[in-house]
């Protein structure tokens, strides 16, 4: 039978993992702004490295996520993270584009097949507090992307465009760690299996299968779940920007505010999950898209002490629901989680990159001020949607049905 008791240490394990592998995607800004010079490349040619990435590592990740339903794929958590960091390691040895851009692919199906199966095996070792474990998967993803510039930059620094090297030694190592556990997962894995095909058994005369509703209602939690990484990487993309660009404060500054903004969301991502369990996992997403209008708009107003505090506050409030969201996904297709995380996790926050085109075009019309204005109807959207979304008595009855 299935715990019910939040495992911490194996959750421990797959968030260091998530961080590990997320590395590689804080990595890539600071690697290609490295290449670009060596191999000429025009800004076309970056914007479509970024491109490959997010599509090998965020789009790709539902056919993942669908592998793993289907197949008992635990060896994919280490490969995975193998993958993102051998992959992103090869960009510094890359002797031309074309290259570079195999080796970018790799690392995005790195990152693509380590989410849909660890986020499954993030849910089994969560227990009955579902949103608490997933915020604590979560969060290494979180701390993986704020440290990734980092880490590159010092690698970079310390040995040139070799020293990528070293991507490859963490992601490594990691991998060991996590092969050394794979009888763990797969134990779990077959727990679940099991217990899934009793449940078939018990009900011979039905077939699996998933209710117009609950399409309708992933189809909303995935727009919501697109809304929020468009707010996410419009922020991340343009705050720099507005602070250098706009109000022509250091880049120092601009990289400390992105920081703060990042540690916000990190700190967000525990906390939702916590009251995502208490409060119910559509409250806390009304919650974060009521904050988030008023919280936008005073990006462009805070000063001195004042923008740290919003900037801590706006990256709480807007990932806040990263993990509450997977949960969501889980829980509308408990058959499918696999299916459920790729969707959430990947293609949603992938799709996100269109709203960042959009907003790039408002900004050059109108500019950056009119942009972050703009952005904050985004949320407004969102909070409509998410009132649609099935709340917690009806997702319990839900779950009774099934049974």
């Amino acid at each position: 039978m299935v715990r019910d008791q939040i495992n911490k240490k194996m959750l421990a394990l797959l968030s260091t993992g998530h961080m590990i592998t997320d590395i590689s995607q804080g990595a890539l800004p600071i690697i290609l702004t490295a290449a670009k010079p060596l191999f000429g490349l025009s800004d076309m040619q970056v914007g479509l490295t970024v491109l490959v990435f997010n599509l090998s590592s965020s789009v790709i990740q539902p056919l993942f996520g669908a592998l793993s339903d289907r197949f008992l794929l635990a060896w994919l958590v280490p490969l995975g993270c193998l993958l993102a960091g051998f992959g992103m390691a090869l960009t510094g040895y890359s002797p031309n584009y074309g290259l570079l851009l195999l080796a970018t692919l790799i690392s995005g199906l790195g990152v693509a097949a380590y989410h849909p199966e660890g986020s499954k095996f993030a849910r089994y070792f969560s227990g009955a507090r579902k949103a608490t474990g997933m915020s604590f998967f979560s969060v290494g993803g979180n701390v993986g992307f704020a440290v990734g510039p980092l880490l590159a930059s010092l690698l970079l620094a310390l040995a040139g465009q070799p020293g990528t090297a070293g991507l490859a030694l963490v992601s490594g190592t990691m991998a060991l760690v996590l092969w050394s556990s794979l009888s763990r997962l797969k134990s779990a894995g077959v727990q679940v299996r099991d217990s899934g095909s009793q449940a078939k058994t018990d009900n011979p005369a039905e077939k699996p299968r998933i209710a117009l509703r609950v399409i309708v209602a992933l189809t909303l939690l995935l727009t919501v779940v697109v809304i929020r990484s468009w707010i996410n990487l419009g922020i991340a993309t343009f705050l720099p920007q507005y602070y250098v660009y706009y109000l022509r404060e250091s880049s120092v500054l601009a990289a400390v505010l992105t920081s703060v903004y990042l540690f916000g969301g990190a700190i967000g991502t525990l906390v939702g999950g916590r009251l995502a369990d208490r409060w119910g996992l559509k409250t806390v997403i009304i919650i974060s898209m009521a904050l988030l209008p008023p919280l936008i708009y005073l990006l462009t107003i805070a000063t001195g002490i004042w923008s740290f505090l919003v900037m801590v506050c706006t990256g709480f409030a807007v990932i806040s629901t990263f993990a509450v969201t997977v949960v969501f996904g889980q829980e509308l297709l408990p058959n499918n989680v696999g299916l459920a995380s790729g969707l959430t996790l990947g293609l949603g926050i992938g799709l996100g990159g269109v709203g960042t085109t959009v907003l790039g075009w408002v900004a050059d019309l109108y500019g950056l001020p009119a942009m972050f204005h703009a952005m904050a109807v985004f949320p407004i959207a969102g909070l409509l949607l998410t009132l649609f979304l099935p709340g917690r008595r009806e997702m319990r009855n839900r779950e009774a049905e099934s049974r």
